[in-house]
């Protein structure tokens, strides 16, 4: 088995289009807009830990949390 440690860019990036192609198959079977909604959501996710969004300003009067009381 192939490990990053060993291969070369070439297998690489053949590993990586074989990848790809696996991913879009398995995706195939989804409408487009669905498609498009997981491919945003895996470059949301690579993207956090390098490209911090700035935090949205809350709106006023709402508390900084979810409201976990319990009525009566």
């Amino acid at each position: 088995m192939t490990t990053p440690h060993d291969a070369t860019p070439d297998p690489l990036r053949g590993l990586a289009a074989a990848g790809e192609a696996a991913l879009n198959a398995a995706l195939s079977r989804l409408p487009a807009t669905e498609r498009e909604a997981y491919w945003a959501s895996v470059r949301r996710c690579y993207n956090a830990p390098y490209n911090e969004a700035a935090p949205k300003a809350r709106p006023a009067g709402r508390p900084a949390g979810p409201d976990v009381r319990r009525a009566g």
